[in-house]
């Protein structure tokens, strides 16, 4: 089954492109698929008509055929919100229901409370919560989202 990635940020195209490249995703991303911030005004996620504006250009899918994969809790909601399945992004050891669950009192567990308080001082009441109902799908790392593709599309 072929997918139609699409990616979608707050930022600049310079920007969209240059995370892509970092991440070694870039490849999959056609160039007319990069959507930037500029491209949605005067929108911008979690805005329903920056998500409109982005479905019309590749073809009105229905959301039901679209992944949401984000690290801001206000935008994948938003996504949910419309009918998208959604993967949050977490970070590196920031997942809660690891091996430690954040319960146990060990370094592990204050390490995972001390990163959960980092990433709400950078993105008050944004913060990832994967136990958030319009959490799909939990990912720490971008090199993780097609383990759960292939799981979703039976592979």
């Amino acid at each position: 089954r072929e997918l139609n990635l699409v990616a979608f940020s707050n930022g600049p195209r310079k920007y969209v492109s240059r995370v892509l490249k970092e991440i070694g995703l870039a490849r999959f991303f056609a160039e007319e698929n990069l959507f930037a911030v500029t491209d949605v005004l005067p929108h911008c996620k979690p805005d329903k008509g920056s998500f409109d504006l982005v479905l019309k250009r590749i073809g009105k899918p229905p959301p039901e055929e679209c992944v949401m994969v984000e690290d801001s809790m206000k935008n994948l909601r938003a996504a949910k919100a419309l009918g998208m399945k959604t993967i949050l992004v977490v970070g590196k050891g920031r997942r809660r229901n690891s091996s430690s669950n954040g319960s146990d009192g060990s370094d592990s567990s204050l390490l995972l409370d001390r990163n959960a308080e980092d990433a709400e001082a950078t993105k008050p009441g944004d913060a990832p919560d994967e136990t958030d109902p319009a959490v799909d799908a939990v990912v720490e790392v971008a090199s993780e989202i097609g383990d759960v593709l292939d799981m979703w599309l039976g592979a």
